[in-house]
């Protein structure tokens, strides 16, 4: 696995490390193979070091990096240079004297969704909902608990991931 989704920024001298930064891009999920072991370890089956053998350690390591970046809080900057995005994909973006508290609004209400959920894709999600009562919901500006129901999901594949590359990399290893 890559970690397509980050670039590398080396740390301060002495931390011998180095930390992956977001990218516009945003969160890619576990592939399948490693969301069934986090399925497995969810539902309680006890996994062996057979099931972990260090290729799959490793991918899993790489989703913790992916993770780790995707869970960084967002910025308000971060939110309204999206939001700015998504202004050309509506019909009715807030004119220069609304943009700003629109932005303020939807960042108070949606700021504990991390940084990884507001991504490409989260915008073409917005656009692309089904209209409702005839009328084409995705054309319009979002309120700010709207645009939060659809980002939400995009969220709560990140928190999935976290737990899951926690509840892997922390276990014992054990021997069959």
């Amino acid at each position: 696995m890559r970690a397509e989704n980050a670039k590398r920024v080396p740390q301060p001298k002495g931390a011998g490390a180095i930390t992956p930064t977001p990218h516009a891009g945003g969160y890619t999920p576990a592939p399948p193979d490693v969301q069934a072991l986090f399925a497995a370890r969810r539902e309680g089956v006890a996994l062996t070091a057979r099931d972990m053998p260090p290729d799959v350690v490793a991918h899993v390591q790489a989703c913790w990096q992916r993770v780790q970046v995707a869970m960084q809080p967002v910025s308000q900057p971060v939110v309204a240079a999206w939001l700015k995005k998504l202004g050309q994909l509506v019909s009715n973006p807030p004119g220069a004297a609304d943009a700003a508290a629109q932005c303020r609004a939807i960042y108070e209400v949606c700021a504990d969704i991390p940084a990884g959920a507001w991504c490409p894709q989260a915008r073409l999600a917005w656009a692309r909902q089904p209209a409702r009562n005839g009328y084409p919901v995705g054309a319009r500006w979002p309120a700010p608990a709207e645009l939060r129901a659809v980002l939400l999901p995009f969220a709560n594949t990140i928190w999935r991931d976290a737990h899951g590359c926690k509840a892997l990399l922390g276990r014992p290893t054990r021997t069959p």
